[in-house]
C-alpha cells in the first residue's frame, strides 16, 4: 500500500509541473486576433520559462525577432514594419522543450489585395470524398463577406467560411472561386480545383494490385520495364524492391494517376546486366487506411538468344493422296524468330508447284506455333520437309520426311489373249503406296461376283499360270505392280477379278474371258446387232422427244429499228453483243448456298460474294445457273440473258448485274439478292397487315395522300381467294436438291449452308444491313401494309419499266411474280423464267415448245404475236390488279379454254379490286385499251401513279436512287471509270423526253451503253377522237415476235402467224394442252 501511494505523488507532481510548464506562454497582447492598420508598425511580445521562438505561416513576412532573458523568464519580440495586406496571417510562439504553442492571428484589410494570394500548390485541393477540405481563400479583411462559386455558375455552393482558413466543407469535383464583397465593391479571388480521390471503401479492403512487364525475359543490354497497378485507390504510395538494388543501382519510378481509373508505378532499368535478373516486388500502401499488398514477378536476363523445337512428328511422317494435311511445330524463342518452310531444299513460296498455306503465331512471350498444311495432297509433294527458324544469335532447323500413301487402285484390266493357239492372258496393272498386293478371283456367275461364290486363282494349276512384278516409279513416288494370269485354254465364259489392297483401302475390276471359238462367235456378233438395233430405235425416241422438250428462252428482247410502215421490227441478236470480261468474278469468291427456286432449265442459289465492293467485305446474292443437262441452246439463251444484262446499264428497280463467272465451268450470273422474294408472296404473307390497319382513318388518310382522291368503302374485310398458288416462284428444290451438286461444277466454288432467309413480315429481321452497322435510307420503314405501299410499289414497277423502255428493252412477262421486294419496300423487276417449274406452273400455257403466260399478254401478242413496250403496259395494268388484290390471279371468273379467247376477243375486262381507287381503275382501264396506240407509256404510268403519292414518299424515293448511283454499288461501280457522266438524271432518262418526239429516250453512246441500242422515231398513228390527249401521243415503237431468232420478225409464231387462223389456232389452246 505504502508503494501505491508513492506512485500516485509522483504523477502528481509531475501533472502539476507540466500543468504549470504549459501555462507558462504568454503573449501580448493576448488576444486571438488583431485587426492593423495598413502601413503601421506592430510589435509582438512572447514569454516563457524557456526558450520560446516565432514562427508563421505567411511565406510572404519575413520575422524580425528579438530573443532576451530576464531572470528565469525569456522574452522574444516580434516587429512587423510597414504593414501591407500580405502580413496578414497566424503567428505563433512555440516552446520547443514542452512542445507548447500559442498563436494570433493579424489581419490587415487592404483594398489592393481583398485575398491573400496562394501559391500553386494552394489552388489544388486534394479529398477523398469522406472528409471536410478546405478552400484556402483566405480574406485580408475579417469583415468582408464572402461566398463560394462554381466557375461560370452564378448560384453559390453552401459551405462554411472561416476568414482564417476558408471554406471548409464537402466538395465535388469541380473548378471553384470566392467572391468578397467589400464596402459594395465584389472581388474575385483565385481558382481553386477540387480533386476527389478514391480510396477504399472500408480499413479491411483489400487492394486491387497487379504487376505486370514489358517482357519477362530479355537480353543483356536491354531496357527492364515494370508496371505496378492499383485500381479503384488513388492515395497510394509505391515501394519496390529489386535485384539492382543490392549492387547499389537505385532507380526513381514514374507514376501515371489516371483519375477515376487507376494509379501506376513503373519501374525502368536501363541496358539490364546479369546482376538485373531476379525478383521485383512491388508494395502498394493505401496512405489512407493504411493497408499493405505486395506483388512480384520474375524477369530472367540472358546473354544471348535462343531458338528450341518441340514437336511431335517423327522422321518420316505419311499423308494419304488427295487429303489436305497440317504439320504443327512448337518453338520456344527469344528473341522472335523468323520461320522459313522448306521442301527439299527449296523455300515454300508462293511460285511453288504444290498447294499450301503457311501460319505462323505468337503464343506466348517465348512461344509460338507454326504449321504447314498441303491442300490436297499431291503425289509428287512428297520428299524431305525442313522448317527454319533463326535470328540474330542462333538458328536451328528440323527436318522430316514426307511419305504419300496412295490407295490401292487397278488402272488397267485387258484381255491381252493369243487368238490362234487358244491360250488367254489377263493383265491386271496396279499401283498405290504402299505396294498393293493383287489378288485374282473368279466365280460360277458370269454377271458378277459375290462373295458367296469368288474362289481365289493361284499358281499351281495346269490350267493356268500367275506371274507378278513390281517397280516404283520414282516421279510419282508410288509403286506399279503388274500381274499376269494365263489360261492354256478357255473352253466356255470365265468371269475374272483383280483385286489391290494396301493400308488405304482395295479396289477391283472385271472382265469376262470368252473362248475365241467360231460358234460362240457367232452368238455373240448377233447379240451385238441386236443390242445395236435396240440403241438406234432408242436413240430416233430420244430425239424425238428431246425436239418435243420446251426450250429455255430470254424473254426480254431489245429493240434496234422499226421499219417506216411499222410492220417490221429489227432487233439485237444478244450473241453477236459483245461481253464484257471486267464483269467476271474469280469462282472461289463465291460460297454457294441453299437453292431458292427451281425450274426444267435451271436454279437460282442463294449465295455469299467476296470482295465485290469496298465497304462490303462480303455480299448476300442471287447465282442463276443451268442444270447439268443443260443443252447448248439454253447456255446461248443464258449468255444472252447475261449480255443483255450488262449493256442495259444499272436501275434502282431493276435486279442489276453483279458479275458473272463464264470461264472455266458452267455459267454463273451474279444478281442482287431481294431477301423477301417474289411480290405474290409478299402480298399474301402481309395481306392480314393491310386488312387490320385498313379502317376509315386510314381510308381518309389515303384522300389526303392521294391529293384528293376518293377512296371506295371496303367491300368486305375477308381475304381474297385465288384459285392458284399466285404464280410466284417454285420454291421446292428440284430433283430434292437443296445444293447445287459438286459434280455438275468446275473451279474452285466453295458450298456452305447459308442461313436461311426468314420470310416474315418485312420488320422482323430489321436487324440486317446491307453494310453493317451503317444506316441506310429505306423508303418505307412501316411494319405494315397500308394503301400507299400498293401505290407505291405500282410507282416503282412502272419507275423500273419506264427504264427498260427508255433501253428499247421488251419484258414480255411482266407480273407480281416477277417483282421482288428487297428491304425497305423497294421494289427490283427481274426475269425469274430459268428458276419457275413452268411446265407445272398454270400461269403458263404450252404452246409448241415454249410455255407463254397468257393471262398476263396484250390481245396483240396472243393472236399477232407483237410484243411492244405498250404491250408490256396490257402487262402493267394486270400486275396492277394483282397488287390490289393483294395478291389474286387474273381472271379468276375465266377457265383457260376458249372461253378466255373469245372473252379476250370481245373486249372483256376485269372488275375493279376490292382495294383499288376509282383514280387505279381508270389507270388499268386506260392500260387494257383495244389498241395499243393509245395506251399511255411507261413515262405517262409514272407521271399517274406519282401524281397519287405524296412529296415525302417521292422525296424519299429520289433519296434512296441518289445514294443508289453515288454509292460502290458494284453495278454502279463497274460502270463509273467508264461513263463519267453517270448521275441520277440518267434512271429518269426519258422524264426529259417528250413522248410525241421520240419513242424512247436516246441512249447515251459511252459506258454501259453500246452502238446496238439505238433511239427509234415515232411512227406517228393514226389520229383517233375518242382516244384521251395523254394517250394520242404515246404509241409503240416496237413489237417483238416470240420465237423468232433472225434479224428481222416475220418468221412463225407460237400462236399462229396469220390472222385469219385466229380462231383456229384460239380453239386449239386448251387448258390441258
Amino acid at each position: 500500500m505504502p508503494a501505491f501511494f508513492q506512485k500516485m505523488l509522483v504523477f502528481l507532481v509531475l501533472f502539476l509541473t507540466s500543468v504549470k510548464e504549459i501555462s507558462s506562454l504568454e503573449i501580448t497582447p493576448s488576444a486571438h486576433e488583431v485587426v492593423l492598420n495598413l502601413y503601421t508598425d506592430f510589435t509582438l511580445k512572447c514569454s516563457g520559462h524557456n526558450e520560446v521562438l516565432w514562427k508563421t505561416d505567411n511565406k510572404h513576412t519575413k520575422l524580425d525577432t528579438v530573443l532576451e532573458k530576464r531572470g528565469t523568464i525569456f522574452f522574444n519580440t516580434l516587429t512587423l514594419r510597414n504593414l501591407t495586406g500580405l502580413n496578414t496571417g497566424e503567428y505563433s510562439c512555440a516552446d520547443n522543450q514542452v512542445l507548447d504553442e500559442k498563436a494570433i492571428y493579424i489581419f490587415v484589410p487592404d483594398l489592393s489585395m481583398p485575398f491573400l494570394p496562394s501559391t500553386q500548390e494552394d489552388t489544388f485541393v486534394f479529398s477523398t470524398g469522406y472528409d471536410e477540405v478546405i478552400i484556402p481563400c483566405r480574406v485580408t479583411n475579417p469583415n468582408a463577406t464572402v461566398a463560394l462559386y462554381e466557375k461560370r455558375v452564378n448560384d453559390p455552393v453552401p459551405g462554411m467560411y472561416f476568414p482564417q482558413q476558408g471554406f471548409k466543407g464537402q466538395f465535388e469535383d469541380k473548378t471553384y472561386i470566392c467572391k468578397a464583397t467589400i464596402e459594395d465593391e465584389e472581388f474575385e479571388s483565385e481558382t481553386f480545383y477540387v480533386y476527389n480521390l478514391q480510396v477504399s471503401s472500408s480499413p479491411t479492403s483489400l487492394i486491387n494490385i497487379s504487376i505486370s512487364a514489358v517482357q519477362t525475359i530479355l537480353k543483356q543490354g536491354e531496357n527492364i520495364i515494370v508496371t505496378c497497378t492499383v485500381r479503384g485507390i488513388e492515395l497510394i504510395r509505391y515501394t519496390w524492391s529489386y535485384p539492382g538494388q543490392m549492387v547499389g543501382k537505385e532507380v526513381k519510378p514514374a507514376t501515371i494517376i489516371v483519375p477515376g481509373h487507376y494509379t501506376s508505378s513503373i519501374l525502368t532499368i536501363h541496358n539490364a546486366d546479369s546482376n538485373d535478373q531476379g525478383l521485383y516486388a512491388c508494395e502498394a500502401t493505401d496512405t489512407y487506411h493504411g493497408q499493405k499488398e505486395e506483388q512480384s514477378i520474375f524477369i530472367r536476363v540472358i546473354e544471348r538468344g535462343f531458338v528450341t523445337f518441340h514437336t511431335v512428328l517423327n522422321e518420316t511422317v505419311f499423308a494419304e493422296l488427295h487429303k489436305s494435311h497440317t504439320f504443327l511445330v512448337q518453338i520456344e524463342a527469344y528473341p522472335s524468330p523468323t520461320i522459313i518452310w522448306f521442301q527439299n531444299k527449296k523455300p515454300l513460296t508462293s511460285e511453288s508447284n504444290s498447294d499450301f498455306a503457311i501460319n505462323s503465331r505468337n503464343l506466348s512471350e517465348t512461344r509460338y506455333q507454326t504449321t504447314l498444311t498441303l491442300v490436297r495432297v499431291k503425289a509428287s509433294e512428297g520428299g524431305l520437309y525442313t522448317v527454319r527458324a533463326f535470328h540474330e544469335d542462333d538458328l536451328k532447323e528440323l527436318s522430316f520426311y514426307l511419305q504419300i500413301n496412295v490407295p490401292a487402285t487397278v488402272t488397267e484390266l485387258k484381255d491381252s489373249s493369243n487368238k490362234t493357239n487358244g491360250e488367254q492372258t489377263v493383265i491386271c496393272t496396279t499401283e498405290g503406296m504402299p505396294q498393293p498386293e493383287v489378288t485374282w478371283y473368279t466365280c460360277n456367275n458370269d454377271k458378277w461376283c459375290t462373295g458367296e461364290t469368288t474362289k481365289i486363282l493361284g499358281n499351281s494349276s495346269e490350267e493356268m499360270n500367275l506371274q507378278t512384278n513390281f517397280t516404283y516409279e520414282d516421279d510419282r513416288k508410288v509403286y506399279i505392280v503388274t500381274s499376269k494370269l494365263h489360261f492354256h485354254r478357255v473352253d466356255e465364259p470365265i468371269f475374272i477379278q483383280c483385286a489391290a489392297q494396301n493400308l488405304l483401302g482395295a479396289h477391283s475390276q472385271q472382265i469376262t474371258l470368252v473362248p475365241y471359238n467360231l460358234p460362240f462367235k457367232v452368238i455373240i456378233i448377233s447379240v451385238i446387232v441386236a443390242f445395236v438395233v435396240l440403241m438406234v430405235v432408242f436413240l430416233v425416241i430420244l430425239i424425238f422427244l428431246w425436239r418435243k422438250k420446251p426450250r429455255y428462252e430470254i424473254r426480254w428482247k431489245v429493240i434496234e429499228s422499226i421499219s417506216s410502215d411499222g410492220h417490221e421490227y429489227i432487233y439485237v441478236d444478244p450473241m453477236q453483243l459483245p461481253y464484257d470480261s471486267s464483269w467476271e468474278i474469280p469462282r472461289d469468291r463465291l460460297v454457294l448456298g441453299r437453292t431458292l427456286g427451281s425450274g426444267a432449265f435451271g436454279r437460282v442459289v442463294e449465295a455469299i460474294a467476296h470482295s465485290l465492293s469496298h465497304s462490303q467485305s462480303t455480299m448476300r446474292v442471287a447465282v442463276k445457273m443451268l442444270k447439268s443437262t443443260a443443252r447448248s441452246s439454253e447456255k446461248q439463251a443464258l449468255m444472252s440473258e447475261l449480255k443483255i444484262m450488262s449493256h442495259l446499264g444499272p436501275h434502282l428497280n431493276i435486279v442489276n448485274l453483279l458479275g458473272a463467272c463464264t470461264k472455266g465451268g458452267p455459267i454463273y450470273i451474279v444478281t442482287e439478292y431481294c431477301r423477301y422474294g417474289d411480290l405474290v408472296d409478299y402480298l399474301h404473307r402481309n395481306k392480314h397487315t393491310f386488312l387490320q390497319c385498313y379502317s376509315e382513318k386510314a381510308k381518309q388518310e389515303a384522300e389526303l395522300y392521294g391529293n384528293g382522291m376518293r377512296v371506295d368503302r371496303l367491300q368486305s374485310h375477308t381475304s381474297i381467294s385465288v384459285e392458284s398458288d399466285g404464280g410466284y416462284m417454285d420454291m421446292s428444290k428440284d430433283e430434292s436438291l437443296d445444293y447445287v451438286p459438286m459434280s455438275d461444277m468446275k473451279g474452285e466454288i466453295k458450298y456452305v449452308d447459308i442461313d436461311s432467309s426468314n420470310y416474315g413480315t418485312t420488320y422482323e429481321l430489321d436487324s440486317y444491313s446491307p453494310s453493317g452497322s451503317e444506316k441506310v435510307t429505306l423508303i418505307s420503314e412501316s411494319p405494315l401494309l397500308s394503301y400507299i405501299d400498293l401505290v407505291g410499289v405500282s410507282f416503282q414497277v412502272a419507275k423500273g419499266m419506264e427504264f427498260l423502255a427508255s433501253k428499247n428493252c421488251v419484258h414480255r412477262d411482266l407480273a407480281a411474280r416477277n417483282v421482288l421486294i428487297c428491304e425497305g419496300k423497294l421494289v427490283k423487276i427481274c426475269d425469274f423464267g430459268l428458276a419457275r417449274d413452268i411446265m407445272r406452273d398454270s400461269n403458263y400455257i404450252s404452246k409448241g415448245n415454249t410455255f407463254l403466260p397468257l393471262k398476263w399478254m396484250a390481245p396483240e401478242s396472243i393472236f399477232n404475236n407483237l410484243y411492244t413496250t405498250l404491250s408490256d403496259v396490257w402487262s402493267f395494268g394486270i400486275l396492277l390488279w394483282e397488287i390490289f388484290t393483294l395478291g389474286g390471279t387474273p381472271y379468276p371468273e375465266l377457265p383457260m379454254n376458249e372461253q378466255f379467247y373469245n372473252a379476250i376477243k370481245r373486249g372483256y375486262r376485269m372488275s375493279k379490286p376490292t382495294h383499288a381507287s376509282n383514280e387505279i381503275y381508270e389507270i388499268m382501264q386506260k392500260c387494257w385499251e383495244e389498241k395499243f396506240e393509245i395506251r399511255p407509256s411507261f413515262f405517262q404510268l409514272v407521271v399517274l401513279m406519282g401524281n397519287l403519292l405524296t412529296d415525302s414518299y417521292k422525296k424519299k424515293y429520289q433519296q434512296v436512287n441518289e445514294e443508289f448511283l453515288k454509292s460502290d454499288h458494284p453495278a454502279i461501280v463497274r460502270i463509273r471509270p467508264r461513263n463519267t457522266g453517270f448521275s441520277a438524271s440518267r434512271s429518269t432518262a426519258s422524264d426529259s423526253v417528250s413522248s410525241s418526239s421520240v419513242l424512247y429516250a436516246a441512249v447515251e453512246q459511252n459506258g454501259v451503253d453500246n452502238d446496238y441500242i439505238i433511239p427509234l422515231p415515232d411512227l406517228k398513228p393514226e389520229a383517233d377522237s375518242n382516244n384521251p390527249p395523254e394517250a394520242s401521243s404515246s404509241r409503240a415503237s416496237s413489237t417483238l415476235n416470240e420465237a423468232n431468232t433472225s434479224s428481222t420478225i416475220s418468221c412463225d409464231s407460237p400462236l399462229g402467224p396469220e390472222h385469219e387462223e385466229e380462231e383456229e389456232q384460239a380453239s386449239e389452246l386448251k387448258p390441258d394442252c
